[in-house]
């Protein structure tokens, strides 16, 4: 069991999540899991193209922050 998660809520508003994605894979931190909350289909597939170890919990165009 992992002893931190970290949670990447996306819909990659300011461009960052690919290098965001590209820096965890190539710096993986032990005993560390990361979720991608990836918001709509581009965001899933970038998470699962550019980091494939990582959670991706897929939601819909348009959800919230919150």
């Amino acid at each position: 069991m992992p002893e931190l998660s970290v949670i990447v809520h996306g819909p990659n508003t300011q461009d960052h999540l690919t290098g965001l994605l590209d820096s965890l894979t190539a710096h993986p931190l032990p005993d560390t899991e990361v979720v991608v909350a990836a918001v709509g289909d581009w965001a899933r597939e970038t998470a699962r193209r550019h980091a494939p170890h990582v959670q991706v919990l897929p939601l819909p165009d348009g959800t919230s922050d919150a």
